[in-house]
């Protein structure tokens, strides 16, 4: 179940510290989430297609705290805004067999969630129901939302930067491979002619490739190096270097580089800005959180220190692998004039001196700037992002870019990890670091786990549990959460139990209600004040008419905070909107042949009319309670009867709109009808089992008038 904190009710007094955390929120909200006004714009782009951050700006630090409650086959899970895992506990309950489950209820302040089993017959003093109570997503509300919406945005970008890195390593990659292929045959071929040894490093097959390219701009064809200048030649006129061949390979080789830098800047650059100004936004109030000596503390300031200290790390890590790229397009469009230069001067060779080789020898000379730049970096060591160590693998790197003198690949790579203890929170020191994207990133990961780790670690200490058991077993339940009314005048739109003798005490901000189906003909209605620890409850019985049995249980309630849209104004009123209770029940009719026929009809009411008994629950345990079995008589519980049916001299009864389903045998029944109401729209799904599968949709909301002017009371749902 997914539920928003519900804004106070207009009827509810609020307390001296519930003001004061309302009005610090009204002004500390000013100063929280400001990046959207000097971050670029792509910094919160939500479009998957640009290729951008996809950081969802709906999702703000602004907007109302929400849960989202999961239940798997073991265990309970809570998310805060649908994605940071606050906390994570089993639950007991046996989820495994036919027709059964648990239902989650979440109260609306978030507080209390009421877990119920939805297995029929449960045995005497089973446990049937727990009720989870932790303050803390009512006290550190605010600072919740902050922290789970940074949570998400945080991952978010981090992933982003991930797959940013994964795509520009392909990138890389891909336009590399054409000059890894040429730069291996050379390779061959120096061995072959004995200049160089058989070599699987390839940091030494470039060295000696960069070697003999150097001595070949030096001293050109030379019988000191007869052997060299030998395979130099044959590797210059090769057919894969043909003039016009190699040119479209130029183009399309400096376009991939050129592609690959902006996906460095689309797909890294954007979410790496966005992340240093979120941390830095983290550990500023992580900071001020510190300061308040009241409340515990959820995310640790040095922590939040490290992490945003990662991020500029990150940042500068980025910034040196930029400069990198920039330098190895320079080098890489030098090396390529220079090898298609020298390529058309050695097929000149030995030509008629106004032949067509020698004059495109000629046209395609380099300057002479080019040639220094060229031999100057080819006797220079190389650029790279780590220290020459070891520890340390080159096996990431490619022949090519190791010619060039600057391995990008380095800063994609994760043979250097950066451990989360060597990160100093110290400004002063991060221009001296030098790491890889990758570890840099890798770090960030590791602290954020860390960092986000603790809330989950006071939410767990905050959790208290109660196991509330039924005396008297059922075969039908379900639950419900209500608004409770307040000590205020205006009451509307919120629930005010009825009870059968005045009580004091009954105020509930809310309400868990449960409701039971015993012996199949009588309901049990259950409320359940939402205190931290409750003492009492409420209890209410109904009755059904004769040959009817209750079949399934759905609560038709409007909360008025459904929306899944955050809500940004703190001073939002809710109001309830239509409260009923919706049944599937059967009627067994006897046929003249000895057989029984079964009608299925579903029946709606208002049950906030109902007088309710005040009790006390039964301690078993400091964490368990039970529910007294009730004598069920007709003469106690309130009958409930259709229109039809009912008479203005009733007294006790409770009138209910009906709408008949479907009519079958009993012997083709093989699963019961199950509902499902929905309020917000107002209409309910009934899928029916027989001889054929049926589902039906009605319009639980139609106008009055045609409904009082219905011949038949009994349909009164529209198809």
């Amino acid at each position: 179940s997914w539920n928003r904190v519900s804004p106070p009710h207009s009827s509810w007094s609020l307390e001296k510290e519930e003001w004061e955390t309302k009005e610090s929120w009204a002004q500390s909200s000013q100063l929280i989430d400001r990046g959207r006004w000097f971050l670029p714009a792509d910094c919160y782009n939500m479009s998957i297609s640009s290729g951008k951050a996809r950081v969802d700006g709906s999702f703000s630090p602004l907007a109302h705290l929400n849960v989202l409650c999961v239940a798997t086959s073991r265990d309970l899970h809570w998310y805060l805004q649908g994605r940071y895992r606050i906390g994570s506990i089993p639950h007991g309950f046996d989820i495994g067999g036919h027709n059964t489950g648990i239902d989650l209820v979440c109260s609306p302040d978030l507080t209390n969630l009421l877990v119920i089993s939805k297995q029929p017959q449960m045995p005497k003093g089973s446990r049937d129901a727990t009720l989870y109570t932790t303050p803390l997503l009512g006290e550190r509300r605010f600072d919740m939302q902050i922290y789970s919406a940074l949570y998400r945005s945080i991952f978010s970008r981090l992933r982003d930067i991930r797959e940013g890195i994964r795509s520009s390593t392909d990138s890389w990659r891909s336009a590399l491979r054409p000059l890894d292929t040429k730069f291996q045959g050379l390779f061959k071929l120096l061995c072959n002619y004995n200049v160089a040894q058989p070599n699987d490093s390839v940091v030494d097959c470039a060295a000696a490739i960069r070697l003999e390219l150097l001595r070949c701009i030096l001293s050109g064809k030379s019988s000191v190096s007869g052997d060299a200048s030998n395979a130099l030649d044959q590797f210059f006129t090769r057919p894969q270097m043909h003039d016009q061949l190699f040119q479209r390979e130029i183009k399309s080789i400096e376009a991939s580089v050129a592609s690959m830098e902006a996906k460095l800047h689309s797909k890294i650059l954007s979410p790496i800005k966005g992340l240093v100004y979120e941390t830095d936004e983290l550990y500023g109030i992580a900071r001020s959180r510190n300061f308040d000596a009241s409340s515990s503390i959820l995310i640790d300031p040095e922590e939040a220190l490290r992490l945003y200290t990662s991020a500029r790390i990150l940042f500068l890590a980025f910034e040196r692998c930029l400069t990198h790229v920039i330098e190895a397009r320079g080098r890489l469009h030098d090396l390529l004039a220079w090898i298609r230069g020298t390529a058309s001067q050695v097929r000149a060779r030995g030509t008629a001196m106004d032949s067509i080789q020698r004059q495109n020898a000629r046209n395609r000379r380099v300057p002479d700037g080019v040639i220094r730049r060229v031999s100057n970096f080819l006797s220079s060591p190389m650029v790279s992002a780590l220290k020459q160590s070891d520890e340390v693998v080159f096996e990431h790197r490619h022949l090519a870019e190791c010619v060039l003198g600057v391995p990008l690949s380095d800063f994609f790579s994760d043979c250097v990890a950066t451990s989360t203890e060597k990160v100093a929170p110290l400004a002063s020191k991060m221009p001296g670091v030098r790491c890889t994207l990758k570890s840099a990133l890798q770090t960030s990961f590791q602290i954020c786990a860390v960092l986000f780790d603790k809330p989950r670690d006071a939410f767990t200490e905050t959790l208290y549990r109660l196991d509330i058991h039924f005396e008297t077993p059922h075969s039908t339940i379900a639950a419900h959460s209500r608004i409770g009314a307040g000590t205020c005048a205006d009451k509307s739109g919120a629930f005010e139990p009825k009870t059968i003798q005045p009580y004091d005490n009954l105020f509930a901000r809310h309400w868990m209600i449960i409701v039971r189906s015993v012996k199949d003909t009588f309901i049990e209605v259950i409320a359940i004040p939402g205190n931290s620890r409750p003492e009492f409850y409420l209890q209410a019985w109904l009755a059904l008419p004769d040959n009817y049995a209750v079949r399934n249980i759905q609560f038709y309630g409007d909360s008025g905070n459904s929306s899944l849209s955050p809500n940004l104004d703190i001073d939002a009123v809710t109001n309830e909107g239509r409260q009923s209770l919706g049944l599937i029940v059967e009627r067994k009719e006897d046929l003249p042949d000895g057989s029984k026929e079964l009608h299925e009809e579903l029946w709606l009411f208002n049950y906030d009319e109902i007088s309710f008994k005040k009790c006390d629950f039964k301690l078993e345990s400091d964490k368990a309670v039970s529910i007294a079995a009730a004598d069920f008589s007709r003469d106690q519980c309130i009958r409930l009867q259709t229109a039809i049916a009912a008479t203005e001299d009733d007294a006790n009864v409770l009138v209910t709109k009906s709408r008949h389903i479907c009519t079958h045998q009993s012997f083709m029944v093989q699963e019961r009808s199950k509902l499902n109401l929905c309020a917000s729209r107002g209409i309910a799904g009934v899928l029916s089992f027989g001889a054929s599968t049926s589902l039906d949709i009605f319009d639980l909301e139609e106008d009055e008038e045609e409904e009082s002017g219905s011949e038949s009371g009994d349909e009164s749902f529209e198809d």
